[in-house]
């Protein structure tokens, strides 16, 4: 069976050369394995990198793989600068080990609000106004409908992949962690009993958990594994060797760190899936070793759970909210609560993060977007009537005052001679 990096790279080529869409593969951990040999990355993306880091570019990365995972289908996400990714899993006995993005485009052509709201995420500022127009202008515009079918062209690939797939590319690194995870709880165990160390139940947990939770939630992976396996060697010295207090004072622990990275906005469900998953391995441990091992697995997997992916959340949900508005503004029946219904929020909820994210209420946004294409009718000579049915206004006087309140120019003094 050939190398799996080559099969994903021969994969990737087959998409990217077919659909002149740029492919990616990350680990689980989000560390990027390998792109399409035709990548190139937009200069818009390269422009925000080099200006202001690529953490948030990653943690949507990381967002749109998890999701993915979740629903177990593409998933189809806007990156907190308004351009559109999809993402497909890359699992083995149901855990994700690694996910193709595919992407990024826009859905609809370039406005002063994409550009604004770019702006106000990022540390770009007005003087950046023209280059982000420029670099986003090259960027391909697709419908929903083709965005659609290359998410699913694809987990095509991918389940291709799937079916080829091998476990050769994590055994040394496993086999690394659990050496080295082994070695520190072996390590606390022969150093405690080496000084008589009495800790009572008042030194631990409270100290040494509140230290691990501290360091997990701060995503500091390195240092949460050496305090985790040191917590295990107290455990099993205070337990007398005793296993089976061992796996209970590990499940507690685990229960404390998933109530708190749940707390700062971690995914419900991949927490909770994470726990019932290794719940069950703890309970079939046999030795510390073994256990020190499936530990560490669950605390990598929490860590990864921790990206700001509530705020990613939101803003891949306003953009959905706001490409659905660009497609039905002209419904003049069109509520907050229809919207609300399509990303699948209450409308109050909705109603409150929209305004948060954009700065501006549902109505003013829906009124900003029916004015911009009015604008562009009248200067094509329709009536004044025509143009307000034509972009959701029932009432032609009505459509009057909300121009003249955002122009500052009625639309008959506006509209060309």
């Amino acid at each position: 069976m050939k190398n799996f990096k080559n099969e994903i790279k021969e994969a990737l080529d087959i998409y990217s050369f077919s659909t002149n869409i740029n492919s990616k593969v990350f680990d689980k951990n989000n560390s990027l394995i390998c792109c399409s040999s035709s990548y190139n990355e937009n200069k818009f993306c390269s422009f925000i990198k080099d200006k202001c880091g690529k953490e948030k570019c990653l943690q949507s990365y990381k967002y749109g793989g998890l999701q993915a995972q979740k629903f177990g289908e593409p998933y189809i996400y806007f990156c907190p600068y308004g351009l559109v990714n999809w993402s497909v899993p890359i699992t083995q006995n149901g855990k994700m080990k690694y996910f193709i993005v595919g992407g990024a485009v826009l859905l609809h052509k370039v406005d002063d609000f994409l550009i604004e709201k770019i702006i106000k995420e990022s540390c770009l500022d007005s003087n950046d106004m023209g280059k982000i127009r420029n670099y986003l202008n090259k960027i391909a515009v697709i419908d929903t409908v083709r965005t659609r079918y290359l998410s699913k062209l694809l987990e095509k690939l991918s389940i291709d992949l799937m079916n080829n797939f091998g476990n050769e590319t994590n055994f040394i690194e496993s086999k690394k962690r659990y050496n080295k995870g082994a070695a520190l709880v072996a390590e606390t165990i022969h150093f405690l009993k080496d000084n008589n160390y009495d800790y009572d139940e008042s030194h631990y947990p409270l100290e040494k958990e509140n230290e691990l939770i501290a360091e997990v939630k701060l995503g500091h992976r390195e240092k949460s594994m050496e305090i985790l396996n040191k917590i295990l060697g107290i455990i099993y010295f205070k337990s007398g060797d005793d296993f089976k207090i061992v796996k209970a004072r590990s499940i507690e622990l685990m229960v404390a760190l998933a109530r708190s990275v749940i707390e700062i906005g971690a995914d419900l469900e991949s927490v909770f899936g994470l726990e019932y998953e290794y719940f069950e391995n703890i309970n079939k441990a046999e030795d510390i070793n073994q256990l020190s091992s499936i530990l560490s697995k669950f605390l990598d997997g929490f860590i990864n759970c921790i990206f700001s992916i509530a705020s990613l959340k939101n803003k891949d949900t306003i953009f959905k909210a706001i490409n659905y508005i660009k497609d039905n503004f002209y419904n003049n029946d069109l509520k907050l609560s229809d919207v609300a219904e399509h990303v699948g929020l209450s409308s109050s909820y909705f109603s409150t993060i929209f305004k948060e994210e954009t700065g501006l209420s549902y109505t003013e946004y829906l009124h900003k977007v029916r004015i911009e294409t009015a604008k562009e009718y009248l200067k094509n000579d329709y009536s004044l009537a025509a143009v307000a049915q034509a972009v959701g206004f029932n009432d032609q006087s009505y459509f009057s005052r909300v121009f003249k309140k955002m122009e500052g120019i009625s639309p008959g003094r506006w509209k060309p001679s």
